[in-house]
Parts: C-alpha cells; structure tokens; sequence
C-alpha cells in the first residue's frame, strides 16, 4: 500500500457497527496506580471467569521458532517534508520508546523516472536508517513501489545495477542494518499486482539484482513474492518452486477486510494461514516476513479526495481495531513468522497536488498535530517487549477465547507474555512459566478498548504494577476484552538527573520571516545506554518531548515566570529526579 501505487482493491463489506456493544458496554474508570514494586490484587469485586476456577495458560518448553526478529512497522519517516524539531519531540522520541527491531520502507527514484537516483531522498533515507540501528538495532526491509518498466534483458541488468547503487551507497554510508530487498511493491508494475499474472517476468526483475548482489557482496537478501492479499499468496508457492535459487526469504501481507474487530474466528484463521506461509518457507530452508497487515481498509472518496485509511480510524471502533491488531501479531507470533510490519508507524503528510490522502499511522502528522490513536497502545506494547532477537515458545491456553504468546529474549534472558481475551467477563487465569525461575517479578502493561490510556506525548502507557512468579505460576484477573503484558525486561534504577541545563531568552527565526521572543534550553547529554528520551517542564506541568540536548519554548510558557526544568527517561520509562 503506498500514496506512490494505486490499487484496484479486491474489497469485501465488514458491517461497521459490529463489536460496537462489546466496545461501549461496561465503561471503567481509570485504574488507580499501583506504588512501583507493589503487586496487584485483583479489583474488589472482579468476577471470576465462567468456569469458576483460574484457567491455565502454560509456556511450554516447545519452541514455536529460535531467532524470532520482531514487531514492527512500515516505517516513512518524511525527514525532507518534517521540521528538526517533529522529528526530536515526536518522530524519533517514539520510535526510541516503542523500540521496533524490525521496519519495512520504500526506495524511491526521482519521480516518474524509476531507475534514476534521487539524491536527496537517498540521503534523507541514510539518515533514517543509520537513526533506526542506532536508536533500536531495527532490521530494515526495503521495497519498492516505483518499478521501471523493462523491455529487453539489457535494460532490466542497466536498472538492477542502479538498484543495486542505491543498495551499496546505504550500506556503505553506515545503513548496515539494510538486510531484505524486493524489487516491487505487491507484484505492482503499471499497476497494483500486474505481476500476478505474469510471474515468470517478476522473476526476470528479480533475477538480475540477485546477480548483482552478489557479485558485490552485498549480502542482502530479496524477497519473494511480497503478495497481497491473503488470496494471493499462491505466488509463493509458485516462488518456491520457480524461484527459490534466488530467494533468500519469503513474504506476504494482508488486510483484515472480511473481518469485523470482534470477530471471534479471525484469530485461528490468520494464525493458519500464515503458519501455511511459514512452512512453505521452511520447506526451503527459509523465513516468512509478514510485510505489511491491518485491519479493514478504507479507500473511498470523501471531500473529492481519495482516502486511504483503516475503516475504523475515527470511529467508536477505533479502540477495537486496537484489539484486534494486537491479536494479528500474537497469531503470527504463534505461526512462526520471522518479523512483520503494521502499515503504518505514522501518517503520510498530505501530498499537495495529488488528491489522495494516507492516514493509517498509530499517530498523525505534524498538521495534525501528531496525536495517537487508540491502536498505539496496544500494538505499541508488542513493538517495545516483543523484539528479537527471541525464541517464541508454545502457549497452551485453556480457553478458546484466549490468545496467549510467549518469547524469550536471547541477550537478556528475559521474559514477556502476551494474553488477550476476547471474552465477555473478567477471566481468573494461572499463568505457568517454570523456566523463568522460582521468584521472579514481572511487570503488567493493560490495553483496555474501554479505557484507552492516553498519554502526555503519546508516552506509552506505564505499568499497572507488579506481579510475582513464584514456583513458576503467577495468578491475576484479566479484564474482558483486553490485552496484558507481562514482561522482566525492564530495571528498576532511574537514570541520573539531568545536569547543566542553561537557559537563554533568544529571538525564534526558525519560521522564515517571522521572529518571536522564545527561551532556549540546553542540557547536558545523559550519555547512559539505555537513555530513551526527555520531558521538559516549566513550573512542573510538561510542555514537551525530545532526544535532543536542545529545546526551545516560544509557546504560551515562554513569557511566563517561574521554574524548568528536564527529566531523563529510560528504555524502562523510569525517570531521573
């Protein structure tokens, strides 16, 4: 999907109002917070599941896959349409905090002229890549929705090799997390999937940048076939069997288009259909990429303008979607898939000229002045504590309407677990987890549809608390509808305070032609490794976000007297004096 290919969409009905009543029934107030290091007791008053007992969910010793890469996103980050300062406060600031270790992105040619660099999109794409190694060691898959039409054998090797530049020219500028390549966006070549008809010539696309690859030593690995939807992932069993020699790793993608939010089914059946991608691959000694998912798709048009949106985005459904993102990945997660990608980390910015909008970010553009949706507290759990690399283990959850995921983290040795309930009622559960010691402590992080907990700049949600696993079982009471996270990947020890912050009155020129009387801040850098970013305050209320060393108020605050002052926060989100 991408505002640079137009699809003709197969699109099938998904009645909007549907979940509407799971989602508006039984609204809860806000959670009361829970003193660090104190454990949980479930609420006065929580029902018991409808079983009466605690049910089991049990991490077993079977290994669903070792060297799982992560959860993460289709991620444009726009640098040469943002500000420096969208970028600091927002853009990086989240992606630090979310800490994806694995993203998809477009290679983009100069426009209408595929095959000839753009130089100042290549740089902006450095600086984007070297910033996702250095701030989460995120693995990139690149793609393309701009494929040069070809005629002769001639001109398809004269385009690999300018594939295959721009692919050299990253990695040598420092882009060295570059490990995937393929060479169209879903089959797209004139128009979406026209290569679906004429497999034998994406082959004869892909043929080339593999030789040339490797004849440069380049060690990036294309991807086949990058399908989509679901109904069109036949290609990869055509792939396998016609193109395996030059794959290196297999793809596909899918939107949740013929299934409500709430639809009880869609669980068992994403998980299958990928664990069918995921054998297939392994069949050939190989992983599968989950590309590209969402749920159902808007594309119609609204105010003359194409729209191309989640159906739920802007809608009483919106928290719901949020539900059943998390239950795509948790499927996936139990299907074996060696990483995916959520379309999208952020919104396009609006395309002047062009009459068509993309909006399918967990947050949106700087015009709208970045604010979150719903789903990014629920997937934006999943990005953080389910990163590779990580053996995913076998769950077995003694209730059909609980989707319960475990991995291990390779480095560390910690631990997290996923469990959603799709389930009407609060259900007591038992959580069985012998490997991870006879006394451990695990935090819990709540996505509730009902509650959704937004944050000051889109801060991801904190921890409700504490749980303790002792003899290898930790019990609590999950509230109906809702994902929890348990996970010990975390510290308890705050980053050190925030030393030599200076304070200048300065005239603001940032906006060409206009000056305003500002105040500029600057610190000294917290230089701790697991350092995520920092809050300014003036007289103790927040007024921003940044992973700069530098911010510069020229907001209502800037004239008023009183006290600022800034607060590092880590990758735990413990936060200095």
């Amino acid at each position: 999907m991408s505002s640079y290919t137009r699809r003709n969409l197969i699109r099938r009905g998904v009645e909007g109002a549907a979940g509407l009543g799971l989602l508006m029934a039984g609204r809860r107030a806000p959670a009361a917070a829970v003193p660090q290091g104190q454990e949980l007791a479930p609420p006065p008053g929580e029902r018991r599941s409808a079983l009466g007992r605690a049910v089991e969910v049990t991490v077993t010793r079977d290994v669903v896959r070792e060297n799982f890469g992560g959860v993460g996103f289709h991620a444009e980050m726009f640098l040469n349409d943002s500000t420096p300062d969208f970028f600091d406060q927002v853009v990086a600031k989240r992606w630090r905090e979310l800490n994806p270790r694995f993203a998809r992105l477009f290679h983009h040619w100069q426009p209408d002229r595929p095959g000839t660099r753009d130089a100042k999109v290549l740089e902006a794409m450095v600086r984007q890549l070297v910033f996702m190694k250095e701030a989460a060691d995120t693995e990139i898959y690149l793609t393309t929705g701009e494929l040069k039409y070809t005629v002769s054998e001639e001109d398809r090797h004269a385009y690999a090799h300018a594939v295959v530049d721009d692919l050299e020219y990253l990695i040598n500028s420092g882009a060295t997390n570059l490990k995937y390549y393929c060479s169209t966006n879903e089959l797209s070549l004139g128009e979406w999937a026209g290569m679906y008809r004429n497999l034998p010539r994406f082959r004869s696309y892909q043929q080339p940048i593999f030789e040339e690859i490797k004849r440069r030593n380049l060690g990036i690995k294309l991807l086949a076939t990058d399908a989509s939807p679901i109904i069109y992932w036949d290609t990869l069993a055509w792939a396998a069997q016609n193109m395996d020699d030059i794959t290196g790793i297999y793809g596909g993608h899918d939107y949740f288009n013929e299934h409500a939010p709430d639809d009880l089914g869609f669980y068992a059946w994403f998980r299958d259909k990928c664990r069918w991608a995921v054998d297939l691959a392994r069949s050939k000694g190989k992983d599968f990429i989950l590309g590209e998912f969402g749920p159902a798709q808007y594309q119609e048009l609204k105010y003359a303008v194409r729209w191309d949106t989640c159906k739920y985005y802007g809608t009483p459904l919106e928290p719901l979607a949020g539900v059943q993102l998390a239950e795509a990945a948790i499927a996936a997660l139990n299907a074996g898939v060696y990483a995916m990608g959520y379309w999208t980390f952020m919104d396009y910015p609006d395309t002047k000229g062009e009459r068509y909008i993309n909006q399918w970010g967990l947050f949106k553009w700087l015009t709208n002045g970045g604010v979150t949706r719903a789903p990014y507290y629920a997937y934006g759990l999943l990005t953080k504590f389910f990163r590779g690399p990580a053996t995913v283990y076998q769950v077995d959850a003694g209730d059909e309407k609980l989707r319960a995921v475990a991995l291990q983290h390779e480095e560390t040795k910690t631990w997290s677990v996923a469990v959603l309930s799709r389930a009407a009622q609060d259900v007591s559960i038992k959580l069985s987890l012998a490997s991870a010691g006879p006394a451990t402590d695990f935090r819990k992080y709540l996505y509730d549809p009902r509650n959704v907990p937004v944050t000051e700049d889109g801060d991801l949600q904190g921890p409700e608390g504490k749980l303790t696993l002792r003899d290898g079982q930790l019990s609590d009471t999950l509230r109906a509808g809702t994902l929890a996270v348990y996970t010990t990947a975390y510290d308890d020890a705050p980053p050190a305070a925030v030393r030599g912050l200076n304070i200048a009155r300065i005239r603001d020129t940032r906006v060409p032609g206009s000056a305003a009387d500002a105040r500029r801040l600057r610190w000294t850098a917290n230089t701790e490794s697991d350092l995520c970013y920092y809050c300014v305050f003036h007289n103790g209320v927040r007024i921003g976000s940044t992973v700069a060393t530098e911010f510069i108020d020229a907001g209502p605050t800037a004239e008023e007297p009183g006290k600022y002052s800034v607060v590092a926060v880590d990758r735990s989100g413990n936060r200095s004096g």
